[in-house]
């Protein structure tokens, strides 16, 4: 973790702070059929389905309204990166003992959330794993960098859903833990997406 964390640095400061005006909704069940994550080779448990959706406080009938405790948002159809976007996912602490997830994309998947980041400043990049909103931060500036990271309650919060990204661990129900810059709460409303 160590390694990671000096590999995940530098990116995961400026990550921070472009993520710094987070909104934090709360925690939501999703279905997010149609996003499935490719297999790997030797793997012992299937991949989890991961994928990052688009979302928007204004109403729009092209999109899935999903209630949250802390209002309305709602959710394009179609994941705009997946799992196959992303190369790396870490627990992180940072030094005033903050629990972070990161995220590390791929050549290609840092273009996406480069292209994606750019043209949607203000709006929420929700991440969904096996149906269940995980984060959701607002984009507050382009991200660039090909690395995303938001904080979570616990050590135990980010290892899980970390876990959950890599594919490593089946899913362990209620582990979300997610909050502060840009994820939810455990405030679950457990209202299913529906596409």
């Amino acid at each position: 973790m160590q390694r990671s964390l000096r590999t995940l640095a530098p990116a995961l400061l400026i990550a921070t702070l472009a993520l710094a005006g987070c909104q934090t909704p709360g925690s939501k069940t999703a279905t997010t059929e149609g996003t499935t994550a490719p297999a790997t080779a030797g793997q012992a448990v299937p991949a989890a389905d991961v994928g990052f959706f688009l979302a928007q406080t204004e109403p729009d009938a092209s999109m899935m309204p999903v209630t949250l405790p802390d209002g309305d948002i709602f959710v394009q159809r179609v994941p705009v990166i997946t799992r196959a976007d992303l190369s790396e996912a870490a627990a992180l602490v940072d030094r005033t003992g903050k629990n972070f997830v990161g995220l590390r994309f791929t050549e290609a998947g840092a273009r996406k959330l480069n292209q994606v980041s750019t043209s949607n400043v203000g709006k929420l990049l929700v991440l969904v794993i096996d149906g269940q909103l995980v984060a959701a931060p607002r984009i507050a500036e382009p991200l660039n960098r090909g690395v995303l990271a938001f904080s979570v309650d616990s050590e135990q919060a980010a290892q899980a859903i970390a876990a959950r990204v890599r594919g490593d661990a089946p899913a362990a129900a209620g582990t979300s833990g997610a909050t502060g810059a840009g994820a939810p709460s455990n405030n679950s409303s457990n209202a299913p997406i529906s596409r």
